[in-house]
């Protein structure tokens, strides 16, 4: 695996404290969709990648299907959005 640069990591230990066991598969696109609103697809893609281990290209192409046409249901969002942010995620007013 390539390591994140060192301005993600900060996003990679919210993810891992808020995930301690693994990103469940119910949560994935639900997390793509969260983090996606406030980082580039690149960005994303190289933390999440990191995170669960993945091919950082499988998901980015899963974060823009996210963004364009797959939107998680917002329960899922909300959801997932409490968690991160019971981990230290804060969204960049918009």
């Amino acid at each position: 695996m390539a390591h994140i640069p060192p301005y993600l990591q900060e996003v990679l230990d919210i993810l891992r404290a808020a995930y301690p066991d693994g990103l469940p598969h119910q949560d994935y696109f639900a997390v793509l969709a969260v983090l996606g609103d406030d980082m580039s697809e690149r960005n994303l893609a190289a933390v999440v990648a990191e995170f669960i281990e993945g091919e950082e290209v499988v998901v980015a192409n899963d974060a823009a299907a996210t963004a364009s046409r797959n939107r998680p249901g917002s329960a899922d969002v909300q959801r997932v959005r409490r968690r991160l942010a019971s981990a230290g995620w804060r969204a960049d007013p918009a």
